[in-house]
């Protein structure tokens, strides 16, 4: 995990309006495609909307692991589960939430590149600047580090704060204040109190 970084929470909504701008900057490129790959488990959502945007018919996924939750880095980036659908001769835009350092759309790219399509783009919804491989299309470019906790994953990320905090058993506002001032990270009651209903599913997975 980095030292002293900072968190927005992007919500449903935000990422549903974020994707939608995406889908447009695509159409206007007038390049067409035959399958969205997901990098999962982030690109899901997003590549989800992409088909509905964009009207393409054929959805694939590949896992790529980077990041553990919490913002816990990998010393490897690698694919752990590979796309299984052939794509060969095919038109083919890999879709993910955040390209952050660059090496998991480095890894996606690679791998769909062996598979031989005809066309090859990348599609994120939020870039940073940091990044050492640009994807094709973005919508938001971040020139301030932020660790970015999407509303479909905000659940792993808090908790695993909180764990890493020793803040697990404290009091809601007591959380929420903590958040706030090491994370910069604004949380609404609700959420975060849908969050930690989870933590003992969390706990007993993640110990498993």
């Amino acid at each position: 995990m980095q030292n002293n970084f900072t968190a927005k929470i992007i919500s449903l909504q935000e990422a549903y309006s974020v994707s939608h701008r995406l889908a447009l900057d695509i159409m206007k490129s007038s390049v067409s495609f035959d399958i969205v790959i997901a990098v999962a488990r982030g690109g899901m959502f997003p590549a989800r909307l992409m088909c509905d945007f964009l009207n393409i018919g054929q959805l694939a996924s590949m896992q790529i692991k980077h990041y553990q939750s919490g913002a816990e880095i990998l010393k490897h980036t690698e694919i752990i589960d590979p796309i299984t659908v052939d794509i060969s001769g095919k038109k083919v835009l890999i879709v993910d939430d955040v390209n952050d350092t660059g090496e998991t759309l480095i890894e996606a790219v690679n791998h769909v590149q062996s598979l031989k399509p005809a066309l090859l783009k990348t599609a994120v919804l939020h870039e940073k600047k940091n990044t050492v491989f640009e994807a094709d299309f973005s919508i938001e470019r971040l020139d301030e580090w932020k660790w970015l906790v999407y509303e479909w994953a905000a659940a792993e990320d808090i908790l695993n704060f909180l764990k890493n905090d020793g803040m697990l058993q404290q009091n809601i506002e007591t959380i929420r204040d903590h958040l706030d001032k090491k994370y910069d990270l604004f949380i609404e009651h609700r959420l975060l109190h849908d969050i930690l209903q989870m933590e003992q599913n969390y706990t007993f997975r993640t110990t498993s």
